[in-house]
């Protein structure tokens, strides 16, 4: 019945009053709305909350709306602000340090007593558009060696930047193993995740192959997942006991089906540490201890600068935030934020700096709340309002480019419309919501923004992705 609905709106739109208007030369604003209704009444949304704004990019002028001043879970869409806040206040150019520090008396010397590494939350160090996933901690090793050093006895972790929790108390508990809801730490390394590679064996009922990156022993490996026949159901899940890195596997893969996923770690600063201790050995450093600051007893007056990283600018790194919708970066990028305007990162002191970065824009505080900066959390709300405010806003400032760059385009979606091109997107999916906003062009060439917030448990998400595209496709078709 869904399915039947949804294309008996598409063919209304495309193959009817589309085509007739194109004739008769007479689409406007009136017609969208039309439209709008007719697609928002389609069985997909039926029983929803929906919060539906569009509106000139340029002015702000609404041409169409539906209970714009509803707030609903935003879901990713929150990046939008988050990612806003972040390029004006720290700036396109900033980049998140990571410092090595030894001891004053020991420069010049092979051996080091001791080397910290001072970690700024870069959620970059990664194999993400890097020749493998090591390549800087190989980088940095060539940096100490060109100090001489071959020996370090004590690495230091100095992960003070960030404050504690790593994780927002809102966040499930039941989903704190997946790659979406990583802990923050202010030394990261690959996402803060190990990746998986799941192959299942020759015969049904064996044990699969888990294939683990990086490959140090970090992970305590419990598998009692089952190989299934071919064309069987992939049930294949993992949980990781909470405040430790055991990962017991369960259900089955069927024969003839690889699959790849990622497991979030606990402590993530030392599963940095094991892995570039194991890179530098390769390189001919050996590091004996891995310690945190608080157990270093330490002077910071006793130690000099060694050598330091710059990550990619921040104008990079939001292409990560709001293409990827990786959530790392976006809780990272917030709790610097917090920490370069507010001296504290945490997630209260940089949602605090983002909810005064939108009143400041004009958004009134009753169309948002914000708990996170990656929009996971349940307690988050915005209206669609807010949002095409936030847009319309960006629009009108010189970081327009670089936010307007920084989304995705519609190339999987929009079944190949040619005004598909001229959009610009940020998907947002979680629990009961499923949103997208941003911007598109009309065929006149004028830009828009807008915001479709669609909240119900039990959705059916391709059948919601499929009927906001028709509302997008008929906005950029129907809209002077």
């Amino acid at each position: 019945m869904v399915s039947y609905m949804l294309k008996r709106a598409k063919n209304l739109i495309s193959a009817g009053c589309l085509l007739g208007c194109l004739a008769a030369g007479t689409l406007s604003a009136q017609d969208f709305k039309a439209r709008a209704a007719a697609i928002l009444s389609t069985g997909p949304f039926a029983g929803a909350q929906l919060s539906v704004v569009f509106a000139s990019a340029l002015d702000g002028a609404v041409l169409y709306s539906r209970a714009p001043g509803l707030p609903l879970v935003p879901a990713s869409t929150a990046k939008l602000a988050t990612s806003a806040a972040a390029l004006m206040r720290l700036t396109t150019d900033f980049h998140f340090n990571t410092a090595f520090l030894m001891r004053k008396e020991e420069r010049g010397q092979k051996k080091l007593s001791v080397l910290v590494w001072r970690g700024t939350g870069d959620p970059s160090l990664s194999g993400r558009g890097r020749a493998s996933l090591n390549e800087i901690f190989e980088v940095w090793a060539d940096s100490l060696a060109a100090l001489g050093v071959n020996k370090v006895k004590r690495l230091v972790l100095d992960g003070r930047y960030f404050e504690a929790p790593a994780v927002h108390p809102s966040w499930p508990d039941r989903e704190m193993s997946y790659w979406y809801q990583a802990e923050t730490s202010a030394i990261a390394f690959n996402d803060n995740c190990v990746d998986l590679e799941f192959r299942p064996a020759a015969k049904p009922g064996r044990r699969p192959e888990i294939i683990l990156t990086p490959e140090i022993g970090y992970l305590k490996v419990k598998n009692k997942a089952v190989t299934g026949a071919p064309g069987s159901r992939f049930t294949l899940d993992y949980s990781r006991e909470p405040g430790t890195n055991t990962v017991t596997f369960s259900g089955s893969i069927p024969i003839g089906r690889n699959r790849r996923d990622y497991v979030a770690v606990h402590d993530p600063a030392r599963l940095a540490a094991e892995a570039l201790k194991r890179a530098w050995k390769k390189k001919g450093i050996k590091v004996s201890s891995i310690v945190p600051w608080e157990k270093a007893g330490l002077k910071e007056e006793d130690l000099a600068p060694a050598f330091d990283w710059n990550s990619q600018p921040l104008a990079e790194l939001v292409k990560v935030v709001n293409t990827n919708s990786q959530n790392l970066y976006a809780e990272h990028i917030l709790k610097a934020l917090a920490k370069e305007a507010a001296g504290r990162g945490a997630f209260d002191a940089g949602t605090e700096l983002v909810g005064n970065f939108l009143a400041a824009a004009g958004i009134g505080r009753e169309q948002f709340n914000l708990a996170d900066g990656s929009g996971l959390s349940l307690e988050n709300r915005f209206t669609a309002a807010g949002l095409v405010k936030l847009l319309v806003y960006m629009h009108g400032t010189p970081l327009f480019p670089v936010y307007y760059g920084s989304l995705a385009t519609a190339k999987k979606r929009m079944k190949g419309d040619p005004l598909a091109e001229g959009m610009r997107l940020k998907r947002g999916t979680v629990g009961p919501a499923r949103n997208l906003a941003g911007y598109l062009h009309s065929a006149s060439g004028k830009l828009y923004a807008f915001a479709v917030l669609v909240n119900a448990p039990g959705l059916d998400r391709p059948a919601v992705d499929e009927g906001i595209d028709e509302l997008c496709l008929a906005a950029a078709h129907y809209l002077p």
